[in-house]
């Protein structure tokens, strides 16, 4: 668990996972009944160990199976990070410098790339056997 946690915060806010907010996550989790099928459980879990395909993961879900567990467990994450004093400025507005915006050109031009290769990924989880939701 704490690897994917790891994974999404690097993801979402490009820092490590504090302790206490894996904790409330994998809490979150369970509490939320937020179970994967065997066949979600394989591509988060590969996208978790390979940053790129999270970020294809992601744009793909959000896409073609907005309701999914997948999406819901990003979305937590999300919360919870935004929620912690430690990554609250990663979301709050701020000055910024040209590299810093050279940087956001070339993430946008990369962004298409990512829902192509995200869309067969959203597609399995949307139709996952066995997902039962």
């Amino acid at each position: 668990m704490n690897r994917e946690c790891d994974a999404l915060a690097r993801h979402l806010v490009g820092r490590p996972c504090p302790d206490d907010v894996a904790a409330r996550y994998e809490r979150a989790v369970r509490d939320l009944d937020l179970r994967l099928s065997p066949w979600e459980q394989a591509v988060w879990s590969a996208a978790c160990r390979f940053q790129p395909l999270l970020a294809c993961l992601d744009a793909g879900v959000a896409l073609w199976d907005r309701e999914g567990m997948v999406r819901r467990r990003l979305l937590v994450m999300f919360a919870l990070l935004e929620a912690t004093p430690d990554h609250a400025d990663r979301f709050l507005f701020a000055p910024r410098g040209f590299v810093a915006h050279a940087r956001t050109v070339g993430r946008c031009f990369l962004a298409p790339f990512a829902m192509v290769l995200g869309t067969p990924l959203g597609v399995v989880c949307r139709c996952a056997p066995g997902r039962g939701r």
